[in-house]
């Protein structure tokens, strides 16, 4: 793993970017337990289609070696957006008998969904490693470990849906890193690699700012060295 460290950091940077947007400062001043609402319907969203995301790779690998990995994730995974459902219903954000998808998903949450997809259907098991357990469990990780303890302190009990991530995601990332061919950043593979990084945590950063509406400053940096249309990082 140290011969890729270079990719560990350049994630971690990308990460850091992601952890200053508005939605974390947004989050951090919070002190009406009912503000919780206005985003954790995204949150049902993002919970149900990346579980589902990761059964389907799982029954779509045919690598030995990445089959075993992605089947482990795919099965500790399994029940987490039903454990949100439940915790939703007993904080009173979702009515008995009320179905989650009154709520409309916001475009960049189902955009950075469509990514992971995509990834499982069009790109290699390395690209599906780096976008899925580098990046989304990363990201993940660094939600739930500041999320968890902002309920706590708003007496939301946050229960064992937000404690299982703060638990699991860490372990989660690193899922098939030792899997990913060593290779030089500046090297074509290396470009490739780092690319994957940027355009995820570009995804996800846009995603957690549409859960405020309001667009961050920061920007995600690109990867280096790769090459990228200038457009792309227009908020």
């Amino acid at each position: 793993m140290n011969s890729m460290k270079w990719l560990l950091d350049y994630a971690y940077e990308c990460r850091e970017i992601v952890r200053s947007c508005n939605f974390f400062k947004v989050l951090e001043s919070t002190s009406d337990p009912m503000d919780v609402k206005e985003w954790v319907h995204q949150l049902y969203y993002q919970s149900r289609d990346f579980t589902s995301a990761l059964s389907l790779r799982h029954a779509m690998c045919q690598e030995p070696a990445f089959q075993r990995i992605f089947a482990r994730h795919a099965l500790e995974e399994v029940d987490h957006c039903e454990q949100l459902l439940n915790w939703m219903r007993k904080r009173n954000f979702l009515e008995a008998n009320a179905e989650p998808t009154y709520v409309p998903p916001t475009l960049e949450t189902q955009l950075a969904s469509a990514y992971c997809f995509r990834s499982i259907l069009r790109e290699s098991y390395v690209h599906q490693v780096i976008a899925i357990n580098l990046i989304s469990e990363g990201v993940s990780y660094d939600f739930f470990t500041t999320v968890a303890p902002k309920l706590e302190s708003l007496g939301l009990q946050p229960g064992r849906y937000w404690h299982a991530h703060e638990e699991i995601d860490q372990e989660h990332l690193a899922m098939g890193f030792n899997l990913i061919p060593v290779c030089e950043p500046k090297s074509s593979e290396g470009q490739a690699y780092a690319h994957i990084v940027w355009e995820m945590a570009f995804l996800y950063k846009h995603m957690f700012d549409s859960w405020t509406r309001v667009s961050s400053d920061r920007l995600i940096p690109d990867a280096p060295p790769i090459n990228y249309s200038p457009e792309l990082v227009a908020t």
